[in-house]
């Protein structure tokens, strides 16, 4: 007889009784053993198999107080508590899926839950706040949202979305652990579009290296692949686009996700996998649409303390939903100082290579611009690009960070090494140099300071 996958249903049982139980009988109905677990936060219930009092029980909370707590408290204890619950009963073989349906208090609670759950843990938030946005809710987790049209009633119309979402939480959970017999080892390459001729270049090598290689675009994802990384999905990385960085500085909405607890550029230090890290992408941020920009930071571009897109007096448009911010070297210096941070706690083979001659094609100067490098000829210097007084065919931001690396970097750590590069992060010969330093991390050849006299390293 087929095993039926335990599948929790988890919603305001207090309130949203009517629903969550039609829920769980669709799941029942589906082929799937429904659990209910109660996040309801305003008075007991006695129905749910799973009550609110042991779901606090998890971190030593009475329910008594969440009764009497402001709702935003509540909410956020419950869920804090709720996550800790949900984990005891995956890591008990309690728990093969998990499904809710809510409204904005719901979704907002029990989604603490489905984050906390690992990837591939199959996650379905049916709720009516889905065509809002859903960030703070999914965070950097694999939850499928769900538009059920309400949050309450069980009616012509809501029966069929929530057997269809019942019949499809049952089905995810039948499909299980992947066969692994023949599933390659896992590589991740950072990348924005305005570094993707050396993330193609080292994907490819790779590739035919006999690896997989997942390529992580840095508009938030970083989250999701340092936590792949402590999990032990992947195994090596080429950070070659760390943009997300500089997002970050301006609360951007490709910036990581708020719900996420984790350190950008921590998790391969951590593990000791092979690591190569570069700027690439630093020398721009990623906002959104320019109405949606801080007036203050459109100030910047008007005195020049933020370098405008020509005579224009304001950023670059990288397309009608992307303005492109750019950094002051006040920020520049901040970032350098976030690198040595992490990097000089490296517990395997890291490098981190800095490009001199720029950082992504919008950091290039009209002399070397090609369509090739993704900035065409006759469009003048890249919007990002700001020549070093002294050496002109290099970053100014590079000098900088040149700097404050070489003062600052821990030397003593024999796991970490750091290479200046007369390159171009496009450049083909930026990514031979990337492919070379990992297949010697991989094959164990690698050396602190064994690459100085290839060409174009100066240091």
């Amino acid at each position: 007889m087929e095993k039926r996958p335990k599948i929790v249903v988890a919603g305001m049982c207090d309130t949203k009784f009517t629903e969550i139980k039609f829920l769980a009988e669709e799941v029942r109905k589906a082929g799937g053993d429904p659990i209910t677990l109660n996040c309801g936060c305003g008075h007991p219930c006695d129905w749910p198999d799973i009550s609110l009092q042991e779901v606090l029980d998890a971190i030593g909370v009475k329910q008594e107080e969440i009764f009497k707590a402001p709702r935003s408290t509540a909410v956020k204890t419950v869920g804090e508590a709720g996550a800790v619950k949900i984990m005891q009963m995956y890591e008990a073989g309690e728990v093969d899926g998990i499904i809710s349906w809510a409204g904005s208090m719901g979704t907002t609670t029990v989604t603490y839950l489905m984050r906390a759950l690992p990837f591939g843990v199959p996650k379905i938030m049916l709720t009516d706040m889905a065509s809002g946005d859903i960030s703070q809710w999914v965070g950097n987790k694999d939850i499928y949202i769900v538009n059920p049209t309400a949050e309450q009633g069980v009616n012509i119309v809501t029966r069929k979305m929530v057997a269809n979402a019942a019949a499809a939480i049952v089905a995810m959970a039948k499909v299980g652990n992947i066969d692994t017999a023949d599933v390659k080892p896992l590589m991740a390459i950072t990348a924005y579009g305005t570094t993707t001729q050396t993330v193609n270049r080292c994907s490819a090598y790779f590739n035919e290296k006999g690896w997989d290689t997942i390529i992580i675009h840095q508009v938030g994802t970083g989250a999701t692949m340092e936590d792949l990384i402590r999990s032990g999905a992947i195994t090596a990385i080429i950070d070659l686009t760390t943009g997300e960085l500089t997002n970050e500085m301006y609360d951007s909405v490709y910036s990581i996700p708020k719900t996420w607890e984790g350190e950008r550029l921590s998790a391969a230090s951590d593990m000791g996998i092979p690591q190569i890290v570069t700027p690439g992408g630093c020398d721009q941020a990623a906002c959104g649409p320019i109405s949606t920009i801080p007036q203050n930071l459109m100030d910047d571009f008007k005195t020049g303390k933020r370098r405008p897109w020509r005579e224009t007096g304001l950023p670059y448009l990288h397309n009608e939903g992307v303005t492109i911010m750019y950094p002051t070297l006040e920020e520049i210096e901040s970032l350098s100082n976030y690198y040595v941070e992490k990097l000089n706690n490296a517990k395997g083979p890291t490098t981190f290579i800095l490009p001199m001659q720029g950082w992504s094609a919008y950091d290039q100067s009209a002399e070397v611009a090609t369509k090739e490098r993704g900035w065409s000829a006759g469009n003048g210097d890249g919007p990002q690009w700001e020549p070093d007084e002294n050496e002109p065919k290099w970053s100014k931001r590079s000098t900088l960070m040149r700097e404050i690396f070489e003062e600052k970097l821990d030397k003593s750590n024999e796991k970490l090494d750091f290479i200046v590069a007369d390159m171009h992060i496009v450049e083909p010969e930026f990514g031979d140099l990337c492919n070379r330093i990992m297949e010697d991390m991989l094959e164990g050849k690698w050396e602190k300071g064994k690459y100085r006299d290839v060409d174009g390293v100066v240091a």
